[in-house]
C-alpha cells in the first residue's frame, strides 16, 4: 500500500496562498476601502440617503480555504454594509446601493475593470486577480440583506457562514472578531496566526477539492459548494491521502441519497446551491467524481509509490508533485489494518466510513 501522505502535503503548499500574495491581496483590499470610504464622504447626504458605509471580510480568505488558482485569477470577497433603519418597503432598491458603490469607488483607472454584477460589484485588478464586492443592508449584524439586483433583497449572513465553518474545523474562531473588529483586532490576528500555524486537515481537504476543480474551470461546483459538500462529509485520518479518498466516497454517497442537492447550512438555510446548475453540468460532476474515486482507490492500493502518485495526478494536475515519488514496490505486504482500511473505504456502505 502506498502512502502518499508526504505529497499531499507538497501538493498542499503547492496550491495554498503565500504569505507574499496574501499580503498583496490585503493591501489591495484595504486600498479599495479606503478609496470607497473617500468617494462615499465626499457624496451629498442625499445621495447616500443618510446610510452608513462599513466592511466585513468574508469568504475563503478568512477561512483560509483560498487556493491559488492555475490563472492567478485570485478571487477575495469583500462585504460592503450599508447601515440604516429602512424596512424592505422603505428603503430605495439594490441597484441604488451597487450604484451608489460604483461612485464611490475613485480613480477608476487604477483598474483594469469594474463590473456591476446581480450580487456584488466586481474590481478587477491590473494584476491578474479581482475583488468581489457584495452589498448588504443590515440594521443589526445578525440579519443582513444582500442586494441583488433581480431577486430584490435576500436575508443572508456570511459570516454566519465562516462560524459554521469553524466549528467544524474546532479552530476558536468568534463571531466578535468579525463584528467588533476594532475590540477584537488583536484577538482576531492571533486566530488566522494560529489557524494558518496549525492548518488543519480539513482546510487541506477543502483545498484539495477546489484544486481539482479549478483544473476543470466552468464546469465543475463553485468554491462554496466544494466547501459544503467537503465539510459534511469530512472523514478524518492520521493520511491526507486517505482522509481525501475517505470524503470524496463520502461525498458521492450524500450527493446520490440527496439528488445532486447541496442545502446551504447557514442563512438561508436549506437553499440548493445546485439549484441552477444543468443536469448536464450536474452530471458532468459526478463523472468527474467517479474518476477521481477509482484512481483515488488505485493509488492506495498501488504497491509502488510512483504510480500512486501518477493516478493522483492525472486528476489534482502537475502541481501534485510525482518527482517526489520513489519509484519502487513496497518490500512488505500491506498490515492487517493497513488491508481493512482499505476495505473500509472501498465499502460505502460500511459503517467505519
Amino acid at each position: 500500500m502506498a502512502n502518499c501522505n508526504h505529497l499531499f502535503h507538497h501538493y498542499n503548499a503547492a496550491i495554498r496562498l503565500t504569505d507574499d500574495k496574501r499580503q498583496t491581496l490585503i493591501r489591495e483590499r484595504d486600498s479599495l476601502r479606503q478609496r470607497m470610504n473617500n468617494g462615499f464622504n465626499m457624496l451629498s447626504y442625499e445621495q447616500k440617503n443618510g446610510h452608513l458605509l462599513e466592511f466585513y471580510s468574508q469568504g475563503s480568505f478568512v477561512m483560509d480555504t483560498i487556493i491559488a488558482p492555475l490563472n492567478d485569477d485570485f478571487d477575495l470577497d469583500d462585504g460592503v454594509y450599508f447601515r440604516g433603519h429602512l424596512n424592505e418597503r422603505q428603503r430605495p432598491e439594490p441597484q441604488f446601493f451597487h450604484d451608489l458603490v460604483i461612485k464611490a469607488i475613485t480613480a477608476p483607472d487604477d483598474f483594469k475593470k469594474i463590473e456591476d454584477k446581480e450580487t456584488c460589484v466586481r474590481v478587477s485588478s491590473k494584476d491578474g486577480f479581482h475583488i468581489d464586492l457584495p452589498i448588504y443592508y443590515a440594521e443589526k449584524n445578525d440579519c443582513p440583506d444582500l442586494a441583488h439586483i433581480i431577486s430584490g433583497w435576500i436575508l443572508s449572513n456570511p459570516i454566519e457562514f465562516i462560524e459554521w465553518f469553524e466549528i467544524h474545523a474546532k479552530s476558536g474562531f468568534d463571531k466578535a472578531f468579525l463584528y467588533e473588529t476594532r475590540l477584537y483586532a488583536d484577538k482576531y490576528a492571533k486566530w488566522q496566526e494560529d489557524i494558518r500555524k496549525q492548518d488543519c486537515q480539513l482546510r487541506r481537504i477543502v483545498r484539495y477539492m477546489k484544486a481539482w476543480a479549478d483544473l476543470r474551470k466552468g464546469e465543475m461546483p463553485c468554491g462554496i459548494i466544494m466547501t459544503i459538500l467537503a465539510t459534511e462529509n469530512y472523514s478524518e485520518d492520521a493520511n491526507d491521502d486517505f482522509a481525501f479518498k475517505n470524503t470524496l466516497i463520502k461525498v458521492r454517497a450524500y450527493l446520490q441519497r440527496n439528488g445532486i442537492r447541496c442545502p446551504r447550512p447557514t442563512t438561508p438555510k436549506g437553499e440548493d446551491l445546485f439549484a441552477s446548475t444543468s443536469d448536464t453540468k450536474k452530471q458532468y460532476f459526478m463523472s468527474a467524481l467517479n474518476t477521481l474515486i477509482e484512481s483515488a482507490e488505485k493509488a492506495i492500493a498501488a504497491t509502488n509509490e510512483k504510480s500512486a502518485c501518477l493516478e493522483w495526478q492525472k486528476h489534482l494536475g502537475a502541481r501534485f508533485p510525482c518527482y517526489l515519488a520513489k519509484d519502487m514496490s513496497m518490500q512488505k505486504e500491506p498490515s492487517d489494518a493497513a488491508l481493512k482500511r482499505i476495505a473500509a473505504v472501498s465499502m460505502p456502505w460500511s459503517k467505519n466510513i
